[in-house]
Order: structure tokens, then sequence, then C-alpha cells
């Protein structure tokens, strides 16, 4: 999650309404981390061994109630709800859709105020950083944005403000639901605190690079 997935609603809708006028873009990316990454890692971290046994054999039905979990989980189970429900074109009364927004709207709020309390008992590893942790902020700042640039620009024959999308929504800092399923899952939530913040800070002194650089191509 940390090296391909992107900060969708906190990041990247304000600089695409900022830099283009249009968040419309970004309910792809939403869709698919979503509805396909988010699933898969969530039905991974419950199947995945005990820690205490990591040589025990996994229980019988471990895989099928694994998917169900992330099936089943709010973030995806309200994601595709939603889908469903724009498909069948349902009508929702607008006291739903206000007490949905004012949830959704709530959501990430206090994700930050999690990873805020997290940070200050745990610091942000400046100093205790490993190297791995630096590789990992370092492609998904520069490596990922740039191989996004070469598959569309010349795998699909991108251009215009088509190409500059793509690159600007992979320049993305990490999402900070890697926090919270880090700490769900109590798994290097140090790791995932820091590659948040720390992809955020980059992400944003690299943006106006980005954004220079791909119109001109």
């Amino acid at each position: 999650m940390a090296a391909c997935q992107v900060n969708t609603a906190y990041v990247a809708i304000p600089v695409f309404a900022l830099l283009f006028g249009d968040v419309t873009p970004i309910f792809p990316v939403i869709l698919l981390q979503v509805c396909v990454l988010t699933t898969i890692v969530i039905a991974i971290m419950e199947s995945a061994p005990d820690d205490s046994s990591p040589d025990s054999p996994r229980p019988r039905g471990a895989v099928p109630r694994a998917l169900w979990a992330a099936l089943t989980t709010p973030l995806v189970l309200a994601c595709w709800i939603g889908i469903a429900a724009n498909a069948a074109k349902i009508p929702a009364p607008h006291w739903i859709l206000d007490s949905l927004s004012m949830a959704g709207s709530a959501a990430s709020p206090v994700a930050l105020f999690a990873l805020g309390l997290h940070l200050g008992g745990a610091g942000l590893r400046l100093h205790g950083a490993t190297s791995d942790e630096y590789w990992l902020i370092a492609f998904k700042c520069l490596a990922f944005p740039l191989l996004a640039f070469t598959i569309a620009h010349w795998g699909f024959h991108l251009t215009g403000p088509w190409l500059a999308y793509t690159v600007i929504r992979a320049a993305m800092p990490s999402p900070q639901n890697l926090f919270i399923f880090a700490q769900t899952y109590d798994t290097e939530a140090d790791l995932a605190a820091s590659a948040v913040v720390k992809s955020t800070i980059a992400a944003l002194i690299l943006l106006p690079l980005w954004a220079i650089l791909i119109p001109r191509v």
C-alpha cells in the first residue's frame, strides 16, 4: 500500500480541483483502491498466520473467511453498496445523503488525529529510520510517477490532460489507510505512520515539478 496506493480523498481531490478544476479523474482510482486493492490487502492480512506460532498450519476455511472479512469491511462494503445503488438508479433521500456526507467528511480528520497521536508517542523516525523506509518513500514519490509516465506515454500513447492526470495521481503520497490497517493488524505501525507523513511532505515538494514538466511532453 505504501508503494503503489495513493492518498485520494485528503490530497488528490484538492490538488486536482486546484490544478485542473475537475476531480472526476480521481474516482476510478478510488474505486480501484477500495474495491480491489484494499480487499486484497485485508484478505491477506486476515489470512496471515499468527506471529506467535508462524509454523502452525493455517485453519481450514481461513481463505474464505479472510475474503468475507475483507468484503464486509465498512469501507469496502460502503463502496460496493454505492456502486450498486448508482447502477440500479435507486434514489436516496436527502437526509440520508446529508448524514453519510457528514460521516464521510469526518473520516480523514479522525484518521489524521489517530496518526498524530501515534506520532506524538512514537516520534517520526528521523534518526532511527532504516534505509528500506527511505527507499520505499523514494519509490513512491519518484519512481512510481516516472513508471506511470513511461507506461502511459509510451505504452498507451497518452498525451495532454490524461497524461498529466495519470502522473499527478501516481505522484500523490501514501494513503492514511496504510496506518489504519497497520495499527488494526498490529504490524509495522511506526513504519506506516512515518511513510504516510514523509511521503506527503515529499509529494507536496515535488508536485510543482510534475505540474511544470508533464504539460511540456
